[in-house]
């Protein structure tokens, strides 16, 4: 059981150290006026433009979060007006509106994301061939269980 605790506890270090090593956050001052559910929206956003290489719908976004379209909707509304996130008309379909970040703001995730993986390279260059998979392949399995019990705890 310490070791389980310990396990936990590294994990929000670690989060928590990458916070520090990119720290240029600050400059985003919009980020000390939003709620902590409008963060995780921007998030959201921010990883399904990634996935998708455009801006996406709304109803991807609500379902993702788990909410309804209204609800996306109305807090898309009040991000666009602290110009976090914008809207932008589909140019394939001009009915479809597609949300995306901010474009600043988006190359600035992008560069917290490569730094993030520059220094997770690094980590796992000091591994073994075989540690490095068995900590990868550990990982990843402890993030899926984790997964679904937060997916078991949302129903």
């Amino acid at each position: 059981m310490e070791s389980s605790e310990q396990l936990w506890r590294d994990l929000f270090g670690i989060s928590e150290n990458m916070k520090v090593i990119y720290s240029d956050s600050r400059k985003f001052s919009m980020f000390y006026q939003v709620t902590v559910s409008q963060l995780k929206m921007v998030r959201t956003v921010f990883e399904l433009t990634s996935l998708a290489g455009t801006g996406i719908a709304l109803k991807s976004v609500a379902q993702k979060l788990g909410t309804t379209a209204a609800a996306a909707s109305e807090m898309v509304d009040v991000l666009v007006r602290k110009k976090i996130l914008e809207r932008k008309q589909d140019p394939e379909d001009r009915r479809q509106v597609r949300i995306q970040l901010i474009p600043e703001l988006y190359e600035h995730f992008k560069r917290i994301e490569e730094r993030f993986t520059e220094i997770t390279a690094e980590f796992a260059a000091t591994l073994s061939p075989e540690e490095q998979e068995m900590f990868f392949r550990c990982t990843a399995r402890f993030n899926d269980f984790v997964s679904r019990r937060a997916d078991e705890q949302r129903k």
